[in-house]
């Protein structure tokens, strides 16, 4: 499933009213690694290792479905959350090409559900 969709999917089904405007922190992080493993499964396709690539994905969908549900929860719309995801994109491919990214990407795996 695309992150895309499983955004939408998600975004639909929590839809609540906006409270509160503000990504949380528990939301900044999951979002942050997702994008980190989306960027991640990349470099690995583009390796040649695709199960790494696979596993990579399938946890960047997992968070970006948890984190689409974090945001639906604090208010952002559909629209605004695939925004989110595209400006976490661009900030976790910068900050990954940094020597000081926000968060350590090994820390990222625990917060993939078993």
């Amino acid at each position: 499933m695309s992150r895309a969709l499983a955004a939408s999917l998600v975004a639909l089904v929590l839809a609540v009213p906006a409270s509160a405007r503000e990504v949380t922190p528990e939301a900044d992080k999951v979002m942050w690694c997702a994008s980190a493993f989306f960027w991640l499964a990349g470099s690995a396709d583009d390796a040649g290792d695709a199960d790494e690539a696979e596993l990579y994905d399938g946890w960047a969908n997992q968070l970006t479905e948890r984190g689409t549900a974090l945001l639906t929860t604090s208010g952002f719309d559909l629209a605004r959350t695939q925004e989110i995801i595209g400006e976490y994109d661009a900030l976790v491919l910068d900050e990954l090409a940094s020597e000081k990214p926000r968060y350590d990407v090994a820390t990222c795996p625990e917060l993939v559900a078993e």
